[in-house]
């Protein structure tokens, strides 16, 4: 095998000329597991390319041909759990014969739970191009997590036309080693979120471009699991008036997804939920009764150990809170991570329940070690601005 890859990389060394293809977007990963990854990118012009691949430093141990098409998406099957893998990727450096390496980069596969210790980095709202964007994108590179978690409005207006400046640029190193797993907010709808005219929206602007796992509607619900812990990633904008947002009231399909899905986590570590829409918060959208309503009593009967949530352009860490009053026996703790680079938002009210409330701009690093974990709360300077620590 390996006689065969050496002689089919041997024109691999020439560089790419004026009028080679070139890489526009990526690479970028997604929807990893202890076995397998996405890889996605895009090119200038409809190209085939090449990856190759292996157990770091073996970047060669497979090679995997993709036909000619500008928008590639690559899935690597049969990877070694708990594993560095390096990889590469190739492109035609003309119109002839020759290719060149565009790409070299490594990622490390998801654990399984005979190892319960890994870390990742979580934030929201990020969707602006603006300098403090950048700034805090700048900061969260310096991290080597295992995967990213979005709370939703990766983009201003939900447009794929402003997804390089306010997306893939920002965080393109770390898009290369760590997957990301996306939340939908409001604003990944589009602008007309609330009528008619928001039809196929997302099948334009999003869902070509992203990898979820396929565990509940891509790309609206799903789940995954790391190392002991399962993460459940929701759709809430039916909540804020999303004409064609799944709907997440009591009865529906996702709702009923959640609660069955939740009911066969019992024997995992941690339990985690991502959404967009607050249900607890003091920034500038409270809480939607109907969706405290309809959610609350789920998360309180699986005992979910943390909600993570946007929507609110600011930090926001409460009390444990059941029923709307502080519970350190049996409550859940909220965290509002919407501080990714967008306008700042100020705190509207006073609650009991809200222990920490910061408007700036920041993302959060969780380190998890078996049935302890640690959350250090960062600001675009890399100062750390609020910290928690759980042990089960």
């Amino acid at each position: 095998m390996k006689t065969l890859l050496a002689a089919a990389l041997i024109v691999l060394a020439c560089p790419p000329k004026a009028d080679a293809a070139r890489l526009e977007r990526g690479p970028y990963l997604e929807n990893m597991d202890k076995d397998m990854v996405t890889v996605r990118f895009r090119v200038d012009t409809a190209s085939p390319a090449w990856i190759s691949y292996g157990a770091a430093p073996d970047c060669e141990r497979f090679l995997t041909p993709v036909a000619a098409v500008k928008e590639h998406k690559v899935t690597l099957f049969g990877l070694l759990p708990d594993t560095t893998h390096c990889y590469r990727l190739y492109l035609p450096a003309d119109e002839s014969a020759g290719v060149y390496k565009a790409f070299e980069g490594n990622f490390s596969t998801f654990r399984d739970e005979t190892k319960p210790s890994f870390s990742f980095l979580a934030f929201g709202d990020s969707g602006s191009g603006t300098g403090e964007q950048r700034e805090l994108a700048a900061q969260m590179d310096k991290f080597k997590p295992d995967f990213v978690l979005h709370t939703g409005d990766v983009l201003s207006d939900g447009l794929d036309a402003d997804a390089d400046n306010q997306y893939f640029k920002p965080y393109a190193n770390l898009l290369s080693r760590a997957p990301f797993f996306l939340a939908l907010g409001n604003h990944d709808y589009g602008r007309e979120v609330k009528t008619p005219a928001g039809k196929g929206f997302l099948k334009e602007n999003f869902t070509p471009f992203h990898s979820v796992p396929l565990t509940g509607l891509p790309p609206h619900y799903y789940f995954f699991d790391e190392a002991g812990a399962r993460f459940f990633v929701l759709d809430s904008n039916a909540f804020s008036g999303a004409k064609f947002a799944p709907d997440l009231a009591p009865g529906s399909k996702q709702y009923k997804w959640l609660d069955y899905f939740l009911s066969k986590s019992a024997d995992k570590n941690w339990r985690f939920v991502v959404l967009h829409q607050p249900l607890y918060s003091t920034g500038a959208h409270p809480a939607d009764e109907a969706l405290v309503k309809a959610l609350e009593p789920l998360f309180l009967k699986y005992k979910v150990d943390l909600v993570l949530q946007g929507h609110d352009h600011d930090y926001e860490r409460t009390l444990p809170i059941k029923e709307g009053l502080p519970d350190e026996a049996s409550g859940i703790i909220y965290l509002t991570l919407g501080g990714g680079g967008n306008q700042l938002y100020i705190q509207r009210r006073n609650e009991d329940w809200s222990a920490k409330f910061l408007p700036v701009y920041h993302f959060a690093f969780f380190d998890i070690k078996d049935k302890y974990l640690k959350m250090s709360v960062y600001n675009k300077a890399g100062e750390e601005v609020d910290t928690l620590e759980m042990q089960k």
